[in-house]
């Protein structure tokens, strides 16, 4: 048996007397992928941050090929050859593509930044993932899953490292992205690299880990190398229950609360790409829609354009709650009873520095006012009931919203939305970045949202997500709906769909 490459002994991590990682120990060896896994809030970020020196360790020892290291930054442990791709994008908007991808390493000749070489490096990222992108164009011209795409292939085109630690790698990936990533996991495994996958999508651990790893609240509590057939006893080990079973739904439609004919988004008059070519969907009352597409197909432009937020060019019929005409604001949308949950919560949704209370009140302050003024009372309890109806942890909402896990962040950014009273909720990307106790609790909403008559269009690149949890299934491929399908489809005739590979223009399938 190898040496390890890595070894862990003891360590634990507080923030202020709160324990976040405790006394854990384990070992990585070379050429072998671990599965790290476990509910937001588990420790295992903190735990990965500290090996890689973005935390430094309360207690216990770092050992790299036997010997005991201490990087106090992430410069000094990339100088050891543990690389971290964090799971929290750090994209500077308003500089180029290239520059964002050859950030902290920017090639240079006798002192001079060398752009041949910066364009050359950012093309070689872009073509990765078949990113059709300017690298001279500035980092916001690109959807939140084109930055992650982009960030994750910088990383793994800077050089081979003995450790490589990706946290969250695959989230809002599609299939045919996430399969390159695997092949380029399993390609740097050969080189004899160990590397730590921290993933919330089980489905995808058996064919790229040779191991998975268990935390929950701060501790290692399960280990096992028999992959195949262990899911549930891996989920009983994360959430530390016995997981929830999928209760059959019966649909029962009310009114069409959206209809969408022919819509065309295209980008401003200097950018005229087209996004949506000629869409037409309806979503009613009572069912959940999921729209199912690649990254870059056009499904989050098409919400945008129907909650009022494209800043491009828009045309077509746009008909939320019988009133035609498209929405020219998210407030316009908004009165028309339509909400929209974002793809990128931190960028377009969150106020990371407020209170939960404060977000979760943010679009509904006119239904909390009085001539002008809030009764405080009534919106403290409001959200509270709220609150506990999500099972929100912790159950204070005078926290700073950045203090709350993935998870709980998306459930006051669907309180907030809720609080409104909308009749059709658009959810881009519902459970990205959101660990599976999280899952079930968003998707348990989901349904007892349509349960109670609301019209829910649930944008999602997670194919096992749609299959599961839709009870109609619309597939985009280049701007158009290519498909329509019944949560019965197969997951190949899904994939086809969205790579543009059934014959025809749209198909509908029972």
């Amino acid at each position: 048996m190898s040496e390890p490459v890595l070894t862990v002994q003891n360590l634990t991590k507080d923030f202020f007397g709160a324990l976040a990682v405790n006394d854990v120990s384990l070992s990585l060896l070379p050429g072998k992928t671990i599965a790290l896994l476990g509910e937001n809030g588990a420790g295992k970020s903190t735990l990965m941050k500290c090996i890689s020196g973005v935390y430094t360790a309360t207690s216990g020892t770092v050992l790299l090929d036997g010997k005991e290291i201490q990087p106090s930054n992430v410069r000094q442990a990339e100088e050891l050859g543990i690389l971290l791709v964090q799971q929290e994008l750090h994209i500077a908007p308003n500089l180029s593509i290239a520059e964002n991808a050859c950030m902290g390493f920017m090639p240079n000749r006798y002192g001079v930044v060398d752009w041949a070489k910066v364009i050359k490096h950012t093309r070689d990222c872009l073509n990765f993932f078949e990113i059709d992108a300017d690298p001279n164009a500035p980092a916001s011209t690109l959807s939140a899953s084109e930055q992650r795409l982009l960030m994750i292939s910088s990383a793994l085109t800077k050089g081979t490292p003995r450790v490589l630690i990706l946290d969250e790698p695959t989230a809002a990936l599609t299939p045919g992205e996430a399969a390159h990533l695997y092949d380029k996991i399993k390609q740097v495994s050969r080189l004899g690299v160990a590397t730590v996958f921290i993933t919330h999508r089980l489905d995808e651990i058996e064919g790229v880990c040779d191991r998975a790893l268990v935390m929950r609240n701060g501790r290692l509590v399960f280990e096992t190398s028999q992959l195949k057939g262990s899911r549930d006893q891996i989920v009983r080990a994360m959430i530390g229950r016995e997981p929830e079973s999928r209760e059959s739904r019966t649909v029962t439609l009310s009114k069409k609360r959206l209809s969408v004919t022919n819509l065309h988004v295209s980008g401003s008059a200097s950018n005229s790409k087209a996004f949506v070519d000629g869409a037409s969907l309806d979503v009613s009352g009572g069912e959940i829609v999921g729209l199912f597409g690649l990254v870059g197909a056009g499904q989050t432009e098409l919400a945008m354009a129907i909650f009022g937020a494209w800043n491009g060019r828009v045309h077509g019929d746009v008909t939320i709650n019988g009133v035609n005409g498209r929405p020219r604001s998210p407030r316009d949308a908004l009165g028309r009873g339509c909400a929209m949950l974002t793809e990128d919560r931190k960028r377009s949704g969150l106020f990371e520095t407020q209170s939960a209370l404060y977000n979760m009140s943010a679009a509904s302050i006119s239904r909390l006012s009085r001539w002008g003024v809030i009764g405080r009372s009534a919106e403290r309890r409001r959200n509270l009931t709220l609150a506990r109806n999500f099972h929100l942890r912790p159950l204070n909402l005078e926290k700073s919203v950045e203090t709350f896990s993935g998870g709980n962040q998306q459930k006051i950014m669907l309180a907030r939305w809720l609080a409104a009273e909308p009749d059709l909720l658009i959810v881009d990307e519902p459970t990205v970045g959101v660990d599976i106790g999280a899952r079930f609790e968003i998707y348990r909403i989901l349904r007892e949202l349509a349960d109670s008559g609301k019209a829910i269009l649930m944008i999602s690149s997670d194919m096992e997500e749609v299959a599961n949890e839709s009870d109609r299934i619309l597939v985009m491929y280049k701007g158009q709906i290519t498909g329509e399908f019944k949560p019965g489809v197969s997951r190949h005739t899904l994939l086809a769909a969205a790579t543009g590979s059934l014959e025809g223009t749209e198909h509908t399938y029972d």
